[in-house]
């Protein structure tokens, strides 16, 4: 387990970057407390991973469907709790969480549903989405959200694999940490 980096860091970029966090989250999340220890990076990460909640145009409720069957896939409990208030708070279902495990033989999904559940399942247990899914995210988005998609996520794949190896923990209060755009 990597520790995380005291919210108190003297550190002017981790600083700045844990001000904005407590704008945005009420508390600094401890992925970014882990993170922290390269402030360079998290300096990076930052924007990035904020412009991808907050500036895309694909759907974001299609982003958490997404991103939850992502967490799902790669045992990342971390990213699986937040993003399930959040796929909830964009209108995915209960019923269709409890059906992600056999999303393929479930009625709960339309099409643009089952080509983003897809896209999940290729990008967690394969090296890139396949032929097939990436035409049929073609046939039913625009390129710019399939380009968005896509990128979502592969990111979310790759932070699944950081806070698994990591071990980064859940906050106490993360059933109620809602992001804020600032």
């Amino acid at each position: 387990m990597i520790p995380m980096v005291p919210e108190g860091s003297d550190d002017p970029i981790v600083a700045g970057i844990f001000a904005r966090l407590k704008r945005r989250w009420g508390t600094v999340l401890h992925l970014y407390r882990v993170l922290a220890w390269s402030p360079e990076l998290v300096r990076a990460w930052a924007p990035f991973a904020w412009a991808l909640r907050f500036e895309m145009t694909a759907s974001r409720r299609l982003r958490e469907l997404l991103i939850i069957r992502i967490a799902a896939l790669l045992d990342a409990e971390y990213e699986y709790a937040h993003h399930r208030h959040l796929a909830l708070d964009e209108g995915v279902t209960p019923a269709q969480i409890a059906a992600l495990p056999d999303w393929k033989a479930s009625d709960l999904f339309d099409e643009g549903e089952r080509a983003i559940l897809a896209l999940a399942d290729d990008l967690a247990m394969s090296p890139g989405a396949s032929s097939d899914t990436m035409a049929r995210l073609q046939s039913l988005f625009s390129n710019r959200d399939c380009v968005e998609l896509l990128v979502t996520g592969g990111f979310y794949c790759g932070v699944a694999r950081v806070i698994n190896s990591a071990r980064v923990t859940l906050e106490p209060d993360h059933d109620s940490l809602r992001p804020r755009n600032d």
